[in-house]
């Protein structure tokens, strides 16, 4: 029976919540708010009813914002700056923020309440992702990484958004074979990784308006699945396998000799764009351990010395 009075001291409190927020409604108007949104190289200014949150106003207008509750496990991701406006930053959204981003008016779009004129600049979503990994506020089980000669190559510049009108044509190419198909966007990625080598992010801008998926939801997709990648790869992508019987048959040796001839660690592609380097847990090939893959062959049974046979096979083909 202890739990009645811990029961009716919540109902008082959500009675007062609901109270206090229809107060805030009816007794308290704001009148009109400009709002002034600077994205991608662009401004545009309309204007709303005051009380109500930047982040519905935002989308209500079209705005291009990601949303923190998008299923992407970690807040944050709907972070603006304020350039003027908004009042004071609420405890909230502090836990979200570095020091470096409090400083430079960084707020959470569903947080920041629209009381007055407010003039806010959007950044580009990768942009976000980089604050949200240096700040280590993400889910571990995202697959983003921004590490680069081992050191974190956190940027704050914009990101190339621009697309070459070759590569548009190819882009559009893909979208128009898929029109109208709903739920496409697995072998849209597909057609789009195997034709650039990876998914730029400029094609993925241009892929979510064509088929109205918010930006996020094709992120989530594209960093769930091994088989997309977000950096440029090479033409040759060597896939070593370190499976049990692999492993045992001196898989790490033939991946150490791959390293060691082409100056490159696992996960990363040569500086003239021909390898790329990675490990699979299994090829399905065991009676050829150890076995690799280099883009569809299949090579088994393999020894040091066949590696610089296969790295000059392929650079000569």
């Amino acid at each position: 029976m202890s739990f009645i009075p811990v029961l009716i001291i919540s109902l008082i409190l959500l009675v007062i919540t609901i109270l206090l927020s229809i107060a805030d409604r009816l007794l308290v108007n704001y009148g009109e708010c400009k709002i002034t949104v600077h994205q991608e190289g662009e401004a545009r200014e309309f204007t709303v009813e005051g009380g109500g949150f930047l982040h519905s106003d935002l989308t209500s207008h079209d705005i291009n914002i990601t949303s923190s509750c998008a299923g992407k496990a970690s807040c944050g991701y709907c972070k603006v700056r304020l350039l003027s406006g908004g009042g004071e930053i609420l405890p909230t959204e502090e836990i979200f923020m570095s020091r470096e981003e409090n400083r430079s008016g960084m707020r959470l779009a569903c947080q920041v309440k629209v009381k007055e004129d407010i003039e806010v600049f959007i950044p580009d979503f990768l942009t976000t992702v980089r604050g949200i990994v240096k700040n280590k506020t993400f889910d571990p089980k995202l697959r983003w990484k921004f590490i680069k000669d081992g050191r974190d190559s956190f940027s704050t510049e914009a990101a190339i958004t621009k697309i070459a009108p070759d590569d548009k044509e190819k882009v559009e190419a893909i979208l128009e074979e898929y029109s109208g198909a709903p739920g496409a966007i697995v072998p849209i990625l597909q057609r789009i990784d195997t034709t650039f080598r990876y998914l730029p992010e400029p094609v993925l801008r241009l892929t979510s308006k064509a088929i109205d998926m918010p930006l996020s939801e094709i992120y989530r997709v594209a960093t769930f699945y091994n088989a997309f990648s977000l950096e440029p790869r090479g033409k040759y992508i060597i896939n070593i396998c370190l499976g049990t019987a692999c492993h045992v048959k001196g898989a790490s040796d033939i991946l150490s000799t791959f390293e060691r001839e082409l100056g490159i660690t696992m996960g990363e592609t040569t500086e003239d764009k021909l390898f790329t380097l990675e490990a699979v847990m299994c090829i399905g090939c065991c009676g050829l351990a150890p076995v690799l893959k280099i883009n569809d062959d299949i090579h088994g049974l393999m020894t040091k010395k066949k590696v610089l046979k296969l790295i000059k096979q392929y650079k000569e083909a």
